[in-house]
């Protein structure tokens, strides 16, 4: 029963952790109406970002609340500074700059 209970456990946070992926999918999708291939690596790098302010000795809350500013801020310069000039540009250019944010936060 014991085991039972740890796999229903896990596998409702697996599942939680899943339709949030979805949700942020979605909503950036009807927001921008494309496919952003960079929200993977834009979300690892906010880990990261955690991560390392936790390594520095923050504790875990404040690391988790800076890291959400961090990531808000970044997120708002990205969109203002690289897809706002281009908001009227073909598809192509928009799928050009999410594969090359891609390369950038992969790198």
């Amino acid at each position: 029963m014991d085991l039972f209970l740890q796999q229903t456990l896990g596998g409702l946070a697996t599942g939680a952790i899943y339709a949030l992926l979805a949700l942020a999918v979605v909503m950036i999708y009807q927001a921008i109406d494309h496919f952003n291939f960079a929200q993977g690596e834009m979300a690892m790098f906010s880990t990261f970002i955690a991560w390392q302010l936790i390594t520095w000795g923050a504790p875990y809350w404040v690391a988790f609340a800076a890291c959400l500013v961090i990531s808000f801020f970044g997120g708002m310069a990205i969109e203002r500074i690289i897809f706002a000039p281009i908001h009227d540009a073909p598809v192509l250019s928009h799928i050009v700059i999410f594969i090359a944010l891609t390369l950038i936060f992969n790198a």
